[in-house]
């Protein structure tokens, strides 16, 4: 079998917001924006402070690698995993059996000193998780919905072909991320408003 490995992360660019997790995603109220998303795995860095202002400092200076680039907070990876067979027959070569194997990574700040965050920092917390959250969900959401996509796409390539096939498949699902990041301007527009 053939194997290819295409690797994308997408990252928020939140002018002023965050999103805590515990074990999982959740504000106890309600369904989570993963629900119908399996297997998403969680990581998490610690973020502290008092006040609103001093919580966003602390979120923006521990924020994961390659979330920071564009000024983010949190982050979510997909890396997609393609395989194919190629069956050979003379000098002709068909693609056969293509498969595809998803994996998402949602890292996210969490607050802990939440007992000693003021009332107003405490708001700011709450209302900037619950935006994060639906952010990178959206960006999981993503992931998950095309995950086939080059399964499909691979059945009508040849095995000269199928390599691009998969590159294809990997830049059409990135731009598809970033469209969405363009759209929300980073998660902006999923939150409410949220002065530190």
């Amino acid at each position: 079998m053939k194997m290819w490995d295409g690797a994308v992360g997408q990252c928020v660019r939140i002018a002023v917001t965050a999103l805590v997790l515990m074990p999982m995603p959740a504000m106890a109220a309600g369904p989570s924006p993963f629900d119908g998303i399996p297997g998403v795995t969680f990581e998490y860095h610690d973020v502290e402070g008092l006040t609103a202002a001093d919580i966003y400092a602390s979120m923006k200076a521990r924020a994961p690698a390659g979330a920071s680039d564009g000024g983010g907070i949190a982050k979510t990876a997909w890396n997609l995993k393609v395989g194919w067979r190629e069956v050979r027959r003379g000098k002709s070569c068909d693609v056969s059996d293509p498969l595809s194997s998803l994996s998402i990574t949602v890292h996210l700040p969490r607050l802990i000193n939440q007992h000693e965050v003021t009332p107003e920092g405490l708001a700011f917390w709450r209302a900037a998780i619950a935006g994060l959250e639906i952010h990178e969900a959206g960006h999981a959401r993503i992931a998950w919905e095309h995950r086939n996509d080059f399964n499909r796409a691979a059945l009508k390539a040849s095995c000269n072909s199928v390599r691009k096939v998969a590159e294809q498949t990997q830049v059409r699902i990135d731009a598809i991320q970033r469209a969405y990041d363009r759209d929300t301007k980073h998660g902006i527009t999923q939150m409410p408003p949220i002065e530190p």
